[in-house]
């Protein structure tokens, strides 16, 4: 036994006793993280969508969430000017495959892809295309696209069950609408698809094929409000997102705005009477996105189109009907706003009147979008605290919770 220094088993307790109490530390802090885990890129997919029965309001159910230190840090590392931009991109891109437009798309972090019928061939392809492009994105897609009751729009047919067209279901008591809508909304969440930008909430009774026609749920507003929300609830339910369209009503209007712009001459009672209704109670039964048509309405906005006007997005829509969700416009390259228009200029002026989403039916135009968009923040046209809040709520509405303390 070697004998120590006078003292030395006084030094000897001392490293043990640290020892021990950084062990005691270590464990603590596992136990903490094991609590606090770190927050998810994203809450996943919109399986957990239900409509709250007592409140008649769509929520979400739970999941994930960050701790409100961690979202307090993740609010002051938002990403850069440009990704925020990317982020409030929805685009239709070529091929049935993942490929080079496809792949460049997401690297340069636009927020959403748009399926069409050229993107599909069958449901195992869908979903595989879907699962590669999803899994390459830094920041989870939105997998959106236009699928309606009935034929006439409806990019999925064939693979998502068919149903009647809208006006046809406007006739049915409101459980057997929901139940088509879930239906759907199942059939599209088990593609990877995120958001259905329906149902029409336009208001007509037209012939079947006109610009709106069968789309429509009726042309009494009672009727179009009440299988409309039946419907949206079941998609919603079914796991996906519902963007009710064309806000602030195509109904009146005879004109497709894929040619020209349409001009509503309809007074503000009647549009609070009959057009502006079905908006109304989907917001109420808790619409998470609402589409901006290309339309001149004269009594709201007799100079602007309504997807550029700050009197319809910003005082119709978030003021007097109090929706504080997603407004997304209708696609960007529209023959009602590319005839007067470019589109990096149009983009601008949407962003600025208060629309969160910008539409495009193709690519093309991404890269000059961007770059305008950018020289617009830096020439002070468009603020950063509207690029700030548009993809804040992007984020919301595809539930990423990387920035869910940020406002």
């Amino acid at each position: 036994m070697v004998r120590g220094r006078p003292g030395g088993r006084g030094l000897t307790r001392r490293p043990l006793l640290a020892t021990g109490l950084l062990l005691v530390f270590l464990l603590a802090a596992c136990g903490q993280a094991r609590e606090n885990p770190p927050p998810s890129r994203s809450a996943g997919p919109r399986t957990g969508r239900v409509a709250d029965g007592e409140k008649g309001r769509l929520q979400l159910s739970t999941g994930p969430t960050a701790p409100a230190a961690s979202a307090e840090r993740s609010c002051a590392a938002l990403p850069p000017l440009e990704t925020q931009l990317a982020q409030l991109l929805l685009v239709g891109f070529p091929g049935t495959t993942a490929g080079p437009v496809s792949r460049r798309l997401v690297d340069r972090g636009v927020g959403g892809l748009l399926l069409f019928r050229a993107n599909v061939v069958s449901g195992p392809q869908v979903r595989e295309l879907v699962a590669e492009l999803q899994g390459r994105a830094e920041i989870s897609l939105e997998v959106a696209v236009d699928q309606e009751p009935g034929t006439r729009v409806a990019r999925l047919a064939g693979i998502v069950r068919p149903s009647p067209p809208a006006r046809t279901l406007g006739r049915l008591p409101a459980d057997q609408v929901r139940r088509h809508g879930l239906a759907a909304g199942r059939d599209l969440a088990a593609l990877g698809v995120t958001a259905d930008l329906a149902p029409v909430l336009d208001v007509t009774g037209a012939r079947w094929d006109g610009v709106i026609g069968d789309r429509s749920f009726g042309a009494d507003p009672a009727t179009a409000s009440r299988a409309a929300v039946a419907y949206l609830r079941g998609l919603a339910a079914g796991g996906v997102a519902p963007v009710g369209k064309h806000f602030p009503g195509h109904g009146a209007s005879t004109v497709d705005s894929h040619r020209r712009l349409p001009v509503v001459d309809a007074t503000m009672a009647r549009l609070e009477a009959r057009d502006l209704a079905p908006f109304r109670a989907a917001i109420h039964a808790g619409l998470d996105a609402v589409m901006v048509g290309h339309l001149l309405v004269r009594a709201l906005d007799p100079r602007t189109p309504a997807s550029l006007s700050q009197a319809v997005v910003g005082r119709l829509l978030r003021d007097r009907l109090g929706f504080r969700g997603l407004v997304v416009s209708d696609a960007l390259e529209m023959g009602a706003i590319a005839g007067t228009l470019s589109v990096p200029a149009a983009a601008e002026r949407a962003l600025a009147a208060g629309v969160d989403q910008l539409t495009l039916s193709g690519h093309s135009a991404v890269p000059a979008i961007l770059d305008h968009l950018e020289r617009a923040v830096a020439a002070g046209r468009l603020s950063r605290a509207r690029v700030r809040e548009a993809f804040l709520r992007v984020q919301r509405f595809k539930r990423v919770d990387r920035w869910a303390g940020c406002r």
